[in-house]
């Protein structure tokens, strides 16, 4: 998970996410299963508005495994760090919101509210995670106290950040090796591929 300065938020966002977040929450309160849908601005989804910005501020790098491109062979999707069903307030906040790829979106456990923003303040890899490189996996830093670790062991479960990466990682790790002079930017896992 690599670190990132989250951009400035858009006009119609700052405007309306807070409205928006309470016309969802009374949704939701009248029927617990009623569906999500974005809202529109200037006759366009406020999720499509969204996505060039949310892109741009990583490069086009998922938020969270980083992995590159995106799209194929993900889909492009918008992450709601609290989900938008348990805290229906903040589906529309600018901070809240994250480019992601589907399989960081396949969460593993419920939220928990100790998981690691990328964007966060007090956010730095190395604080919390290191790589074990013969395996291509991410790891909990065993240096960090216990609180930390326990944050990091929590987000590293919850995004599935060592299912189905470990060999993308490796072949990053190649084709890294082949080119070295092309920009870190266009490959996926920079962190990865940075400590080498």
């Amino acid at each position: 998970m690599r670190r990132f300065q989250r951009a400035a938020e858009p006009e119609f966002l700052a405007e309306h996410w807070e409205d928006w977040g309470l016309g969802w929450e009374q949704r939701r309160n009248q029927n617990s299963s009623a569906e999500f849908h974005w809202h529109q601005v200037d006759g366009e989804h406020v999720n499509h508005k969204l996505l060039p910005i949310l892109r741009s501020q990583t490069q086009d790098h998922c938020s969270f495994c980083d992995n590159f491109p995106v799209s194929p062979p993900s889909i492009d999707t918008i992450e709601h760090f609290r989900p938008k069903a348990l805290y229906p307030k903040v589906a529309y906040k600018w901070g809240n919101l994250y480019f992601c790829c589907a399989h960081c979106q396949q969460k593993s456990l419920p939220f928990d509210e100790r998981a690691l923003q990328p964007d966060a303040d007090d956010y730095n890899f190395e604080r919390y995670f290191r790589w074990d490189y013969t395996l291509g996996e991410i790891k909990v830093n065993n240096q960090a106290p216990a609180a930390d670790q326990e944050r990091a062991r929590i987000t590293k479960d919850l995004f599935r950040l060592n299912v189905g990466h470990p060999s993308l990682r490796m072949r990053e790790l190649r084709k890294r090796a082949q080119g070295q002079a092309d920009p870190l930017d266009d490959f996926a896992y920079r962190d990865y591929l940075e400590g080498v």
